[in-house]
């Protein structure tokens, strides 16, 4: 009994085997694995682990399989999601995804300078000089780029700092130098390489009134990313300000005062503007000059529009205390 048994067995084994070792031979060998893309022959058809997994698939989930390779043989569709659960689960097909939604904010009226032209800017000639650049230069604001950083570009901080520029020339005859020279290519470097840049200025211009370093926040949600003044809802800002934890740094509460003026002046004028002032344990290049601001305006997730609208009430008050102080 067990011998008939087994020789049944073996009849019908023989019996698959050769109608596989038919198929493949009377089609010329021209059945194509679907993820490989190579000929099953009889010397490797038990060999192609990958061609089991692929008729396992197939048998599973036909439809992620999609005749389009112009010979009528199925094609590889892809693992996309949407598809797979499509195709098992077919009421999923009809219904349609919400349209993105595209925020339609003008760019800011701000001429931002070329990066080739700005570089090397040229040593002004007046007293109250004000510098301005970016440590992360291609920091910028998700809501208008899609993205929170630019690399090897420059982001709308720079934009912001156009913003700065405009106003403290244009309503307080400040003499502005703006460099927009990109200092985060390699951004664990930043602070060391926007160093150079300070240092080349003042070496040109020891008497400059302040040297400012714009940058934007991070981490922070919409609804804390924006603060209502004059009916308008733009971004607020916060000043950072280097100490002496890591490294010496003596003169470091000339800058914490001067950022704290200002800090209150904006309370006044615009109340909710302003954050306050941040102490970091970094020197943040402050170590440079005893009048060096960081400041923060706005967050990630803001726009470049509002971030612009709150540089320019910046700057008004900058302006003041520049001009007051003279």
């Amino acid at each position: 009994m067990f011998f008939l048994v087994f020789a049944r067995n073996a009849v019908i084994r023989l019996s698959v085997l050769l109608a596989v070792f038919s198929l493949l031979f009377f089609t010329g060998n021209k059945f194509n694995s679907f993820l490989v893309n190579r000929p099953i022959t009889s010397y490797n058809i038990f060999s192609l682990s990958d061609n089991v997994a692929e008729w396992l698939l197939w048998s599973a989930s036909p439809l992620i399989f999609q005749k389009n390779d112009g010979n009528g043989m199925p094609a590889w569709r892809g693992f996309e999601p949407a598809f797979l659960l499509q195709s098992e689960i077919p009421l999923l097909a009809s219904v349609k995804p919400d349209e993105t939604v595209e925020i339609d904010s003008a760019e800011p009226a701000v001429t931002v300078p070329d990066e080739e032209t700005s570089i090397d800017p040229q040593p002004p000639t007046g007293r109250n000089t004000v510098f301005i650049y970016h440590t992360h230069t291609g920091e910028t604001y998700t809501l208008t780029d899609g993205m929170d950083r630019l690399d090897g570009k420059c982001g709308g901080v720079v934009t912001v700092g156009s913003a700065v520029k405009e106003v403290l020339e244009k309503n307080y005859g400040l003499e502005v130098v703006h460099s927009v020279k990109i200092h985060d290519l390699q951004y664990a470097v930043s602070y060391r390489e926007s160093e150079k840049s300070v240092r080349n200025f003042l070496s040109d211009n020891p008497k400059v009134s302040v040297i400012i370093d714009i940058h934007r926040d991070a981490g922070k949600s919409r609804k804390n990313s924006l603060v209502k003044i004059n009916g308008q809802q733009i971004a607020p800002l916060c000043f950072v300000v280097g100490s002496d934890s890591r490294q010496p740094f003596p003169n470091w509460k000339d800058n914490y005062q001067f950022a704290s003026n200002l800090s209150k002046k904006l309370g006044e004028k615009y109340p909710g503007l302003c954050l306050g002032v941040l102490t970091g344990e970094g020197r943040y290049n402050q170590f440079l000059h005893p009048r060096s601001l960081l400041v923060e305006i706005g967050s990630a997730s803001n726009s470049t529009e509002e971030a612009v609208a709150t540089a320019r009430l910046f700057a008004d008050v900058l302006g003041e205390e520049i001009s007051g102080s003279d």
